[in-house]
């Protein structure tokens, strides 16, 4: 298990260095209540994602899991402002913009895959491909 660790935090040091981000984190869907719990992080500034647990549809994990399919949030997403304020994580971590996409184990959503950054930006095509690249790598490997 210690292996495994060790892979998904190297695996989300390299997404905050390959999208020139400052956060990156795993939350993992417990199948008996499909709660989230935020499971790894790297680059965060406090703890407080280890205590939110979250339900689907609710901050921007839920909304993955509930809607199946990646999430880019920026300042050219329409109602920016109102729509962040939703997502607890992004306001822990003072995120400004964040990319989360789920991971599938088969054919469910086991987990979702955020990253994001403390600056106000546009994620690039190529940016939100390597995140998708990263969950495609980290569903293979993880086991929960």
């Amino acid at each position: 298990m210690e292996v495994l660790n060790i892979d998904i935090e190297q695996q989300l040091k390299k997404l905050i260095a390959t999208t020139s981000s400052d956060f990156s984190a795993l939350a993992c869907i417990k199948e008996l209540d499909h709660t989230i719990h935020w499971k790894y992080a790297t680059g965060n500034s406090n703890e407080r994602f280890r205590h939110m647990v979250g339900k689907p549809g609710k901050g921007i994990a839920g909304s993955v899991f509930r809607f199946g399919r990646e999430i880019v949030l920026d300042q050219d997403t329409v109602g920016y402002d109102k729509i962040r304020l939703g997502y607890p994580i992004m306001l822990a971590e003072n995120l400004l913009a964040a990319i989360a996409v789920p991971l599938f184990a088969n054919g469910k959503i086991r987990g979702v895959l955020v990253t994001g950054s403390r600056s106000i930006r546009k994620y690039t095509v190529e940016e939100i491909n390597q995140v998708k690249e990263t969950a495609g790598y980290l569903s293979s490997i993880f086991n929960h």
